[in-house]
């Protein structure tokens, strides 16, 4: 069948309206079956006037559904578990001089989850994560990760491993928290070990030093971008006393330190 063009057919329709409304106001009254009829013949041009121009038989065409995302819910919010790795990284990096060395030296699981619940008993943090509640209960993966090879002495990389249990293993909680995705600056307490791990030759050149003049000397050494790094370099009147205060330490003398 052929169409009309749809200027033809709004004239249909604008005519019809034309004589519907010349009809009310010349005064003739419509009966009942002849306004029924009139409101038919107007549903009837609508019904053709959609179909010339959808070519849907009258329908709108409306956009398909969209479909729901398939997959499992993730056990563990991304944002949660966020959180509760920088919550680990603040208490781990603060009891980081003792923790470093005794988690390093830990010939057990038992040895490395026991320095954990001395740490929290010695300088507690605040974080409601599950690991930081109950080390003891999560020390299989705790030692599991401390043997993985990618602990590599790194406190936030602990932190990311254990902020996901127990919902997660602690390979899919470390995976989950990129290193780079930390924006806490490295605590005080943690700068030895920083250095050590990172800028080992400056920190050994640093250690004899006595005046801010012999930090400013060495710590020029090194162009390096490391944002800690430069950290250094703009206060080297306050260096020798951050990386003293992160000096590692036994768990003896951790035991005897006294927390103001």
């Amino acid at each position: 069948m052929r169409r009309r063009p749809l200027k033809e057919a709004n004239s249909e329709f604008s005519n019809s309206s034309i004589v519907t409304k010349s009809s009310v106001n010349s005064g003739v009254e419509l009966t009942s079956s002849e306004l029924a009829q009139v409101l038919h013949e107007i549903k009837e041009r609508l019904s053709r006037l959609e179909t010339e121009a959808f070519g849907t038989n009258g329908l709108i065409p409306h956009s398909p559904p969209k479909k729901p995302k398939r997959g499992r819910k993730p056990k563990l919010d991304q944002q949660e578990l966020l959180e509760r790795r920088d919550q680990l990284v603040t208490f781990l990096e603060q009891n980081w001089p003792y923790l470093s060395v005794a988690l390093c030296k830990a010939q057990k699981p038992r040895n490395a989850s026991g320095a954990v619940a001395l740490a929290k008993g010695k300088i507690p943090g605040l974080s409601q994560a599950p690991f930081y509640k109950d080390p003891l209960k999560h020390e299989e993966a705790l030692w599991m990760f401390l043997q993985s090879g990618r602990f590599v002495g790194n406190p936030r990389n602990l932190a990311g491993a254990v902020a996901g249990l127990p919902e997660l293993s602690w390979k899919r909680s470390l995976d989950r928290c990129p290193y780079n995705s930390c924006k806490l600056p490295i605590a005080q307490s943690a700068l030895w070990d920083y250095m050590r791990r990172n800028f080992p030759d400056r920190l050994r050149e640093l250690q004899p030093a006595q005046t801010t003049e012999d930090v400013k000397a060495v710590l020029a050494k090194s162009q390096s971008q490391d944002p800690t790094y430069l950290h250094l370099k703009k206060h080297p009147d306050q260096t020798l006393e951050w990386l003293n205060s992160g000096r590692p330490v036994s768990e003896k003398n951790f035991a005897r330190l006294k927390v103001r």
